[in-house]
């Protein structure tokens, strides 16, 4: 199941507010800050570059202090600390996105551990199941339901009444983890055979790529009862004007006097350019590879038609619907090939034509075959029994060519790909709750701002559970993949259902194909050769190759283990056979990812493009404020790919005030 920031995306929390800077105070180890606060410790100063509660200034390098100078403040004698994870190291990533894999730091442990029958300390990044009792902050705590604590600590007990209340007793409560290392995983544990085809596990709560392990089942599945009607058409959303009154309400107050002109915000966004990668034209490469048709277009498009766009026609011709339907035999009814030509549509990336004498359509073969292998282990049966007599048993895969084919004849698992539209045991409606990062008052992450969760007619919150061919889920995935289709990210945030009844479902998997997600290259970069590895790629033993388009789908889940892990062999398998029905040779391809080490920074496609305050003195602004945003190595919901990001970026942290309820929770103005 794809979670991008699978495009998609570590979320790593940016400063939510601002904060004036305070003379510094000695930093004790229970007291909570915030951004922009300023504390003494051990002879220094350090600013707090986001929230915070018990990380040690100086000691993370990653972390959320940042050095300010000397300081004449005393220094506090080391206190007892609250066993809490390191802060995460910042990590960039979309949505699927998009989505870089990070590994967390281990938990550290507790510097005195507990008294026998007492509360196991809460540890951020720690997977908690209902009824867990813990200790955070001095007080008892109970899990209300399973979770991963966030890393960020924004899902602390004290934050989130909606996971955890005040109270309970360790000897009546349930198990409470140990505080062990617990890394920040991307990928679902790999499903047991049962008695219905692939199961789709529980991701994790963190937002970046993962994508759903494929089990095999071993006894006939339950058939569907009743048919699900083809949907081909593109969405008819049209793009909201304001979020809806129940959401976090963003407003600005009046630009002060000297405030950035619109010509010194564009001046001040192109100066960063050169510094977010290896040339001025990184950026410029970025947004290429994001452009999108409007719908108009892609609502035309329908197969065989002169008019397609030349990506289309090239689809058409190096798959027909003939091969489309001999790869897809069992696909959900929802998964049609004019959805697929409607998918590639949107975004011109995607088998584009090549003017600098590379072969455009043996790219797109390639291309095609990369994805659809991608699409056998995530989305497919993979039931080895599997015949055409037992799939039209199911309404929802009970296509036509199914008609057409040797009854009783096990059909190949690289061929059963596209079974599940929907996360398993999901539907729309019924399925609320979970997959969510929704804002309930200060605290919140800027995600769920940024990215505000729907809600259906009864006044639930959507589920954004995995949708379409690459399982899209979690709302800040589906906010940017929104954002990027239509400049809004609340067309999908309250229509989530579009990712998998529309060409969407394709349409998902394909925006992350060509989306960025630093220090990883899109997956187009990959197959094409725009990638090309420098010494640091070199090193990590990334090449070019459907390997590293593993890696770039589930990073350390299945790579890098120095051996090849089962999902990477089924990725594999799919592919041999897929690229040899359409022709290509991948002889001298690099097919493994088993000793890889990644992309890291320095590697060839490592960017900076994402902006957070910058928290700078200016002498020539009132109280010597920047009135600038920065590049950041961590996600934030700005990022120089989208045009506008930077102005927006600079126009939250400095007037930007979010209204809740009526009240106002978040104040940057002051």
């Amino acid at each position: 199941m794809i979670q991008f920031n699978k495009w998609m995306l570590a979320a790593i929390p940016a400063a939510i507010c601002s904060a004036q800077v305070l003379a510094a105070t000695a930093w004790d180890s229970k007291t909570v800050y915030t951004g922009g606060q300023v504390v003494s410790y051990q002879g220094k100063d350090y600013k707090a570059k986001w929230w915070t509660l018990n990380n040690i200034p100086g000691t993370e390098q990653w972390g959320p202090w940042e050095l300010v100078g000397n300081s004449t403040g005393s220094t506090p004698a080391p206190t007892a600390v609250v066993t809490a994870a390191p802060t995460t190291a910042p990590t960039t990533a979309p949505t699927s996105a998009p989505t870089s894999t990070p590994t967390a730091k281990p938990s550290a442990t507790p510097t005195t551990p507990p008294a026998a029958g007492s509360c196991a300390t809460w540890v951020e990044g720690n997977s908690y199941k209902a009824g867990d009792v813990v200790n955070f902050g001095g007080a008892s705590y109970t899990a209300l339901s399973t979770h991963t604590a966030y890393v960020g600590a924004n899902w602390n007990p004290a934050a989130t009444p909606t996971l955890w209340k005040a109270g309970g007793n360790c000897s009546t409560g349930g198990s409470t983890p140990a505080p062990t290392a617990t890394p920040v995983v991307t990928a679902t544990p790999t499903a047991k055979p049962s008695a219905t085809p692939v199961v789709t596990a529980t991701p994790t709560a963190t937002p970046v790529v993962t994508v759903k392990p494929t089990a095999t089942p071993t006894a006939t599945p339950v058939v569907t009862v009743a048919p699900t009607p083809v949907v081909t058409a593109g969405p008819t959303a049209a793009p909201t004007s304001a979020p809806a009154a129940y959401k976090p309400q963003i407003t600005y107050i009046t630009a002060p006097a000297g405030y950035p002109t619109d010509a010194q915000f564009t001046a001040a966004e192109r100066a960063l350019y050169s510094q977010a990668g290896g040339d001025a034209q990184t950026i410029d490469r970025i947004r290429e590879a994001l452009q999108v048709r409007a719908d108009s277009v892609v609502d035309a498009v329908a197969p065989g038609l002169a008019s397609n766009p030349d990506n289309v026609q090239r689809v058409e011709r190096v798959l027909p619907r003939a091969k489309f339907d001999y790869f897809f035999p069992v696909r959900n009814v929802k998964y049609t090939y004019e959805n697929l030509l409607k998918g590639v549509a949107k975004f011109p990336a995607y088998c584009k034509t090549y003017t600098d004498g590379r072969d455009s359509d043996l790219i797109c073969k390639k291309l095609l075959a990369t994805s659809f292998a991608h699409f056998a282990q995530e989305t497919g049966a993979n039931w080895p029994a599997l015949t055409p007599a037992t799939a039209r048993g199911y309404a929802d895969q009970n296509n036509a060519v199914l008609a057409t084919m040797e009854q009783n004849t096990a059909i190949p698992t690289f061929r059963q790909g596209l079974w599940f539209l929907r996360e398993q045991g999901m539907q729309e409606g019924s399925g609320v709750g979970g997959y969510q990062d929704c804002f309930n008052g200060a605290g919140g992450s800027i995600f769920s701002i940024f990215y505000p969760c729907g809600k259906n007619a009864q006044g639930q919150y959507f589920s954004y559970f995995g949708r379409g061919s690459k399982q899209l889920s979690w709302n800040y995935n589906y906010g940017p993949f929104s954002k990027s289709l239509y400049g809004d990210v609340n067309v999908l945030l309250d229509n989530p259902g579009l990712v998998a009844d529309t060409w969407m479902n394709f349409a998902s998997a394909i925006w992350f194909a060509v989306y960025p997600q630093s220090p990883k290259p899109p997956m187009t970069w990959v197959v094409d050769g725009t990638w090309q590895p420098n010494q640091v790629d070199i090193a990590n033993n990334m090449k070019p190759g459907f390997g590293a388009t593993t890696y770039i789908i589930n990073g350390g889940i299945e790579c890098g283990k120095g051996s090849e892990a089962q999902q990477s062999l089924n990725r594999i398998a799919a592919y041999k056979e897929f690229t040899k029905e359409l022709g290509i040779d991948i002889s001298n391809e690099q097919l493994t990812c088993g000793t890889s080490k990644g992309f890291t920074d320095g590697s060839a496609a490592a960017t900076k493009t994402y902006l957070d305050k910058n928290w700078g003195y200016n002498g020539n602004n009132p109280g010597g404020v920047s009135w600038a945003c920065q590049l950041v190595s961590y996600q934030t919901p700005f990022s120089l790919a989208n045009t506008g990001d930077y102005k927006a970026c600079v126009d939250y942290f400095f007037r930007g005030q979010v209204k809740f309820n009526g009240q106002i929770v978040v104040d940057n103005t002051k």
